[in-house]
């Protein structure tokens, strides 16, 4: 049985391949850049969808797992939202320093879109399956531990288990946070509190903003 930290270890193998990919493909295209950001444009996002279903694949399988001697039945799908025009316009950023002839800086935003892109359907598929398993209660944050930002360690602290369907899963470019669902009978940790659910919040007031930011600082120091 494969536990969340397993899983979110082999995501960050398929990460690191799904990069090494990309950056391959950066160094394969060639002529004038626009040309190669056309090349990348027509090619890339079928790489994506390939490496988000092998995401998505690891997500279920992982959230079968984690099931097992809970009561009832019920088989984890994965999920693959059409995100084809962002994965495009993500191609576009990733290709302007193309345009200066800055290969490095485009292999890094390369990267990191890949990275980005490949992760959301793990988590995707975690989430759209413990809103619809009657024996689900949340979901709770995995983190890279002392190696990931304030603001990760500070949605994950205490085991926080996110109850409301209305929390999404706030997420930056750098963060390889997964998440692990909450079933009853288990464990179950302490339910998120108010400042936690602020911060998972899609969009924030100026104030609210402001708030996290001074909560932050006081909380978790670097």
């Amino acid at each position: 049985m494969v536990t969340a930290q397993e899983s979110k270890q082999l995501l960050a193998l398929l990460g690191d391949d799904a990069e090494d990919q990309v950056r391959w493909m950066l160094r394969r295209s060639s002529g004038q850049w626009e040309s190669r950001r056309l090349q990348l444009l027509d090619t890339l996002p079928d790489v994506v969808g390939f490496y988000s279903e092998g995401s998505a694949a690891l997500a279920a399988d992982f959230y079968d797992d984690a099931r097992v001697g809970v009561a009832g039945s019920y088989a984890a799908a994965p999920v693959l939202l059409d995100r084809t025009v962002k994965i495009r316009r993500g191609v576009a950023w990733a290709s302007e320093p193309l345009s200066v002839d800055d290969d490095e800086l485009a292999a890094a935003r390369f990267a990191k879109l890949m990275r980005s892109e490949m992760a959301r359907p793990y988590r995707d598929t975690i989430l759209t399956n413990q809103k619809q398993d009657p024996a689900a209660v949340g979901w709770k944050r995995i983190t890279r531990g002392s190696a990931s930002c304030t603001f990760c360690r500070m949605l994950a602290a205490r085991g926080a288990v996110y109850r409301k369907d209305t929390a999404t899963f706030a997420a930056h470019d750098d963060c390889m946070c997964t998440a692990a669902p909450v079933f009853k009978g288990s464990a179950v940790g302490p339910e998120a509190n108010t400042v936690q659910y602020m911060a998972s919040k899609r969009r924030r007031t100026p104030k609210e903003k402001a708030f996290l930011r001074d909560y932050l600082a006081g909380n978790f120091p670097d």
